[in-house]
């Protein structure tokens, strides 16, 4: 049992304990889907296309607001990577007053993670009771490479997009393999190339459990800098 669960978290599934892999369970709707977007991350142009490509096919509501969130040295695996499995808790705890219990949050990082025997992961996502996402643009981030802006920010919204909506999935509690956008990319070139759609039958779930939007509805201009986001203040982690 306790393999098991540790290997649904390294893959950042979420594990139904005692069922099997046909027995879906009734699956947890998000009220809101919420972005705490880390204060360190300077480059925050593709945020704001996020939210409204998220928008157009989530049923939840969508929102993000820059946060002050100290980093204590023990949550750090190594000079450079922060250890995902010191956070999770410390951060539900913190965020606890933010929203119900249906409010599913995502952290938006510019710091690499690490988890288990991974030498990095993209991001990793934790069920109930905590209802989190920690992403991580550490390598989401194109290089410098005289791309314009308009450019390197639509290559990172592509890439987290990718990785959320499948986090908003296994956070509901959705356990069907992995295809699609909820295939598992160990590689940026993985992630680029993988999906960015759920397969008809997931996609069809998630309609049905109202989750997904059954059309997408509206239209996203990205434009680099509109608006800047709101400010929830300082969270302490503890």
């Amino acid at each position: 049992m306790i393999r098991h669960l540790l290997a649904c978290l390294a893959t950042t599934a979420v594990c139904l304990v005692g069922g099997t892999a046909d027995a879906q369970a009734p699956l947890l709707v998000p009220q809101e889907i919420v972005f705490y977007v880390h204060s360190d991350l300077k480059n925050t142009d593709f945020v704001e296309g996020l939210v409204c490509e998220l928008s157009r096919v989530l049923a939840a509501p969508v929102r993000a607001a820059t946060v002050d969130l100290p980093l204590r040295a023990d949550y750090k695996a190594s000079t450079s990577q922060l250890a995902l499995a010191k956070l999770a808790a410390p951060l539900a705890r913190a965020t606890a007053g933010d929203g119900g219990g249906r409010i599913f949050k995502f952290l938006l990082l510019p710091y690499d993670l690490k988890s288990g025997t991974f030498n990095y992961v993209f991001a990793e996502t934790y069920g109930a009771p905590y209802l989190i996402s920690v992403v991580s643009t550490a390598r989401l981030a194109p290089a410098d490479d005289g791309r314009s802006r308009k450019v390197a920010s639509d290559i990172t919204l592509q890439r987290v997009y990718k990785l959320v909506l499948k986090s908003v999935a296994r956070m509901a509690g959705y356990t069907k393999p992995e295809g699609c956008i909820l295939a598992f990319p160990r590689s940026l070139p993985e992630l680029d190339s993988k999906s960015s759609e759920f397969c008809d039958d997931d996609r069809a779930a998630l309609i049905n459990a109202g989750i997904l939007k059954a059309k997408p509805f509206g239209a996203c201009t990205s434009v680099a800098g509109i608006a800047p986001m709101p400010r929830v203040g300082a969270i302490a982690l503890r």
